[in-house]
């Protein structure tokens, strides 16, 4: 992207226009010749009496109108441009303002190219310039236009911009805030905009410390963060790096911090000291984050000896409250954690962060389900490369080999109770993390409990430290009984969902009933008759006195209905809950929402309708009753008298809303669904289809009908998707979101059909919709089966849409499909040609909308949007490429070996200039997907290219390509198969993976290295074995699905779900900035893998034995069980094995 992107939206001008007030109505005849208009212009400029300052106000606004008129030509005027200037200059002296601003106005115009620049830099306009801004503060309307004729010069020619002007920026960005200067912030962008294109003025200047002085006086995370950025793309190149004295100049914005007696200005009155400080922890806190999101700030900040981190985390053993509650807040945003409310209860805390809790975009009138379910339900996505996990597995393991976890137990055991409770969470959350994204041999032996577990057990400590290591013990158990579950549903729309799903996947009819019941059920006709009578509906009007508690436990009782139950007693507890849930009671349908038994009565009410269905003819006529009496209550929604719960206010706000559950809950049983045809309620909802203005009633229609069967269901989330409005269109596609999460039955064989429907759709947010959860579902082998079965129509969706396409060549039939038609030659030459370049700026776009306050911008708008609001662990899935997809077939591999010239790309980089640079990224990218198959990764070899990205990723002098580009994710792309893995051994680099999904991973203990020689020899082109037909599959399908059978699964050697395989090694150097050491050479690495495939050695193809294995270590069927304290690991990553490699190592963000 352009250098100064992120500085076009870092602030408009306060001040735009000009002020022509008090203007006198100069003349301008266009159709005299444009040299007598230009004489009379410049001579009443020029005259020093006999002219108003009015008139000369109006000539200079003729001057601009003139010359945008004919143009920039001097045989045109019949004067030169220096006579121009030498005649404008003369403005800038006049004693009006309104004529200098207009003057600065005219040469803003008038300065063109470079040419016209240097003439007016000749002629010593630039002081005069500089004398504009320095002028008193009340004068903005000239300030204003002086900036922006300044902005004007940069934007010519950076090289040639004067020292005047470069004084004049940096004096008022120096002391603007003390006198409250209001153009401070346009001084200090411009002073960015010049750093990025003519950094050694600035530096000369001493601009750089200016800007960084800057960041501490700034609160706004838009304008720190590209304050911060700046110094950081400086640190980036070898060209620009040596401006920057980063050990001195880069760590003072940890001096909030790291100084107790810090005062950013020395004339803070003392009655302000603690607000002031307040704002620097603050600015502090912003500053550091945006530098940690970038490998420049990291290499710095974490570089061996006295860093950055080191001396924050240092901080945390000094028993200061004001600093440790900051630096805690500084930990939970650097990992991007929500932050627990301040609090001395544990439990109060951990569920202020639980994502489970109620978000006001869950709402009926906003997101709804679909909101709820895309937080709540996990990505599709196996195998697919999530970059984010990759970044906060390297920044993670950085921290850990600081001390932060050593830290955060003295803070827990030594800070007030507010102080330890959010400590003891952050610690959860890092363990939780460490076990999730980290390698074993990088988590196993991180974890503090042991400390914890020592101090709550001895009595050589202070007792109030012992009982809080004791308590922290139990709130760590807690959090991961907590991690243990996972987030479950907070809406009982999701939650209906998700049940009837696993319920059809499991053949299963009946609600999973909960692990632990209030009372013990005795199957016996007495027992149900004393509950009967303790539910007290019997006897009781008061409908919210019932015992809900006892109604649920008979509605569940086993054999309890009215067809085994003859009793006018259990027809009477039915006659009363009928009447009580009927609509036309106005009881249950009245309550609010926010009512405390809401939950329960809605709850009892499904069952109620599954205990009517399960009592045959007995409980028809009660079911056919209540059905009946909810089709009349929604038909009324239509009528001129509507009920108060089904007009828009009352159904937000009142339980009337979950009678679309009864529905739906009728809709997931056959015998339901013939009740609902027989009173008509399919028609019914139809009917509402069409109405205008109920897209509320629409929005419950949609989430809780049953799409399992093909049935009238469907047909009404078809014609929701074609012909409602496109709010209601919008919601019922992302819809389809959720009930592709929710793993609902057969929904390959329709649901992808509606999404290819959506795809035309009139509306471009409803097919951009669509499109993306098409991708998503693509995961999945049998939805891409029935796509391409399809053949949809996707190229007029853009680079998007084609990316789509490429998914079809991962597998042969859709490999042979594109072939035949000639897309696939086509293909190769326009990524060959420009294609490789856009995939490094779809990247680069996607991870700076992750990781900074950058959004990207929507249609019509000319400057990006920026957001305060930072996005909660986003994910960056790798996007799809072209090279990627074919190598998992043999032809296209054979095409792939034409592209040559991206190993000379590699081997010989141009790093002089942007352009070569991102020509790397865009080889690297491309090699590295390349390397996702063993045929792929055979051509690699043959090339011998894979040591020259080792080369690269040791020595290349550009930061962001040793990072981002080679060290984590090209060579994690690579070691996706077993022969990757083996051949970057050799290379001394580690790869450990495992699948997403995967619950409780386990390890197969060391193997020893197998030795590949330099040419490929396991697997080559010409192989017709099934064996490597299957190998070259990177992304397997699971065993449940049904595109391989389990013979073809265990065959294969590398498959999704297995677990992690790496090659322990004894850590030589256990000095926590060892990770980060100044050596250029990198002797141990490691890679988090972009898959989830397990390694098996050739030994143990099956991998059920092992070579050797850890004394003392229990081990099943050869693997060894990772033990952990918190959630095991479901994501796969890449970090170094051994911690003595350069710096630079940590780098993957801004490229």
């Amino acid at each position: 992207c352009p250098k100064r992107a992120f500085l076009n939206v870092l602030f408009y001008l306060t001040y735009t226009g000009r002020n022509d007030s008090g203007e006198e109505n100069v003349p301008l005849d266009l159709t005299r010749d444009p040299s007598e208009n230009m004489r009379e212009i410049l001579q009443n400029v020029a005259k020093q009496q006999g002219v108003s300052n009015m008139r000369k106000l109006g000539h200079l606004n003729n001057f601009i109108k003139l010359l945008c008129n004919v143009g920039h030509s001097e045989e045109k005027f019949g004067f030169t441009y220096e006579e121009m200037i030498i005649c404008l200059r003369l403005a800038l002296l006049n004693e009006a303002k309104e004529v200098r601003a207009a003057g600065l106005r005219a040469l803003r115009y008038l300065i063109r190219d470079s040419n016209i620049l240097q003439k007016v830099l000749r002629l010593q306009v630039d002081y005069l310039i500089a004398r504009c801004i320095d002028i008193q503060q009340s004068n903005e309307v000239e300030r204003t236009q002086a900036l922006r004729l300044v902005r004007k010069m940069i934007t010519v020619n950076a090289l040639l911009f004067p020292n005047s002007i470069t004084n004049s920026l940096i004096a008022v960005g120096n002391d603007g805030p003390q006198e409250r200067d209001r153009m401070v912030r346009a001084c200090i962008a411009i002073i960015c905009e010049l750093a990025l294109e003519n950094p050694e003025i600035v530096a000369k200047r001493g601009g750089l410390s200016t800007i960084l002085k800057n960041v501490i006086d700034c609160q706004l995370n838009r304008i720190n963060e590209a304050l911060m950025t700046t110094i950081l793309h400086l640190l980036n190149h070898p060209h620009t790096r040596q401006y920057v004295r980063s050990d001195v100049e880069l760590e003072q914005i940890l001096a909030p911090y790291t100084d107790f007696h810090y005062r950013h200005n020395p004339d803070t009155a003392e009655g302000q000291l603690k607000e002031d400080r307040e704002a620097r922890f603050l600015a502090s806190k912003m500053s550091i984050v945006a530098s940690l999101r970038s490998w420049s700030g990291i290499i710095n900040l974490c570089k061996s000896g006295n860093s950055g981190i080191q001396s924050l985390i240092g901080l945390l053993c000094i028993p200061n409250m004001e600093v440790r509650r900051g630096l805690l807040e500084v930990m939970y945003d650097i990992f991007r954690l929500p932050v627990p409310v301040v609090t001395q209860d544990f439990i109060e805390a951990l569920l202020s962060v639980d994502p489970s809790r109620f978000q006001d975009s869950w709402r009926l009138s906003d997101g709804f389900v679909a909101s709820e379910a895309k937080i709540i339900l996990p990505h599709r996505a196996r195998s697919r490369p999530d970059l984010m996990d990759n970044y906060l597995a390297l920044l993670l393991c950085a921290f850990i080999h600081s001390g932060l976890l050593e830290g955060l137990v003295e803070v827990i055991t030594s800070s007030d109770d507010s102080v330890s409770v959010r400590a003891t969470i952050l610690l959860g959350e890092l363990l939780h993390m460490a076990n999730t994204i980290l390698p074993h041999s990088h988590s196993h032996h991180l974890h503090c409990l042991p400390t914890l577990m020592n101090m709550a057990a001895s009595f050589d400590i202070p007792q109030e430290k012992r009982l809080r290591a004791s308590a922290a013990v139990n709130y760590l158990k807690r959090f991961h009984e907590k991690k243990k579950r996972g987030p479950k549903p907070d809406s009982l729309y999701l939650d209906h969902i998700i049940r009837k799903s696993l319920a059809a996947h499991y053949c299963r009819d009946q609600h999973l009933r909960p692990q632990r019941d209030i009372f013990v059920i005795k199957d016996t006709e007495e027992a149900l008759m004393m509950n009967l009578r303790d539910s007290q509906i019997l006897s009781h009007k008061q409908n919210l006195e019932w015992n809900w508690v006892l109604i649920s436990t008979i509605l569940k009782w086993p054999n309890a209905n009215l067809r085994n139950n003859k009793e006018e007693q259990m027809h009477k507890f039915v006659r009363r809950l009928l009447f009580f849930y009927k609509p036309s009671s106005k009881l249950y349908a009245s309550l609010e929402l926010d009512h405390s038994k809401a939950r329960q009565l809605t709850a009892v009410g499904c069952q109620f309708i599954e205990f009517l269905l399960e009592s045959d003819e007995d409980g028809q006529v009660f079911l056919e009753d209540l059905v009946k009496d909810i089709v009349q209550w929604l038909s009324s929604s239509s009528g001129l008298k509507p009920d108060r719960s089904l007009q828009s206010n009352g159904l937000l706000t009142t339980l009337s809303q979950h009678y679309f559950l009864f529905l739906g809950t009728l809709s997931a049983h056959p015998q339901g669904v013939k009740m609902l045809e027989k009173c008509s309620v399919f028609q019914c909802l139809l009917n509402l289809c069409s109405l205008k203005n109920q897209d509320h009633l629409l929005k419950l229609i949609v989430s809780t009908l049953d799409y399992s069967r093909d049935g009238l269901a469907r047909i009404i989330l078809s014609k929701i998707l074609t012909a409602a409005t496109d709010n209601c269109r919008l919601y019922a596609t992302k819809h389809l979101r959720v009930l592709l999460r929710a793993n609902v039955e057969f929904f390959s064989n329709w649901g992808i059909e509606l999404l290819v429907t959506q795809l035309h759709d009139r509306n471009k947010a409803v097919s951009v919709e669509a499109l993306d959860i098409l991708d998503e579902a693509c995961e999945d082998k049998a939805n891409l089966h029935a796509l391409i079965q399809m053949k949809p129509a996707l190229t007029h969706l853009g680079d998007k849409g084609v990316l789509l396409l490429l998914r079809f060549l991962s597998i042969p039939k859709g490999f042979s499909y594109l072939n035949e038609r000639g897309y696939v030659t086509k293909q190769l030459e326009k990524w060959q040609k420009e294609c490789n370049l856009k995939y490094v700026d779809l990247i680069e776009e996607q991870l700076n909308e992750a990781l900074t306050t950058y959004r990207k911008p929507v249609d019509g708008d000319n400057y990006v949007r920026r957001s305060n609001q930072r996005l909660q662990r986003p994910n960056v899935f790798l996007p799809v490429h072209l090279y990627g997809q074919l190598v998992h077939d043999k032809t296209g591999c054979h095409l792939l070996e034409s592209q040559v010239y991206l190993s000379y790309t590699v081997r010989c980089p141009v790093l002089d200039k942007w352009d070569g640079i991102k020509q790397l990224k865009a080889a690297l990218w491309a090699l590295g997907n390349i390397g996702t198959s063993n045929w792929g990764l055979n051509l690699l070899q043959e090339e011998n290219v894979i040591p020259d990205i080792v080369a690269l990723a040791h020595d290349c002098e550009v930061l962001s390509i040793r990072g981002y580009v080679t060290c984590l994710y090209v060579l994690g792309l690579i070691s996706k198969t077993k022969q990757g893995c083996e051949l970057l051994k050799l290379h001394g680099w580690d790869a450990v993976r495992h699948n997403r999904r995967q619950l409780w991973p386990v390890v197969p203990d060391e193997q020893p290295l197998i030795h590949l020689s330099s040419a490929p020899s396991t697997l080559s082109l010409n192989s017709e074995s099934t064996s490597s037909r299957h190998n070259s599959e990177s992304d397997s399908t699971q065993p449940s699905m049904y595109i391989l059978d389990d013979d073809k699964l265990e065959n294969s050697e590398l498959s999704e779900d297995q677990p992690l395989y790496f090659r322990p090694k004894l850590l030589k150097d256990r000095s926590p900035f060892t990770i980060l050491a100044s050596s250029r050479l990198v002797r141990n690495r490691f890679l988090i893998s972009l898959s989830g495939k397990k390694l098996r050695s050739t030994s143990d193809p099956k991998g059920t034995g092992s070579s050797s294995k850890l004394h003392g270590e229990p081990t099943l069927g050869g693997l060894r069980r990772i033990r952990t304290v918190t959630e095991p690991s479901i994501f796969s990553q890449w970090i170094p094995q051994h911690y003595n490699i350069p710096a630079v190592f940590f780098g993957f963000l801004y490229y």
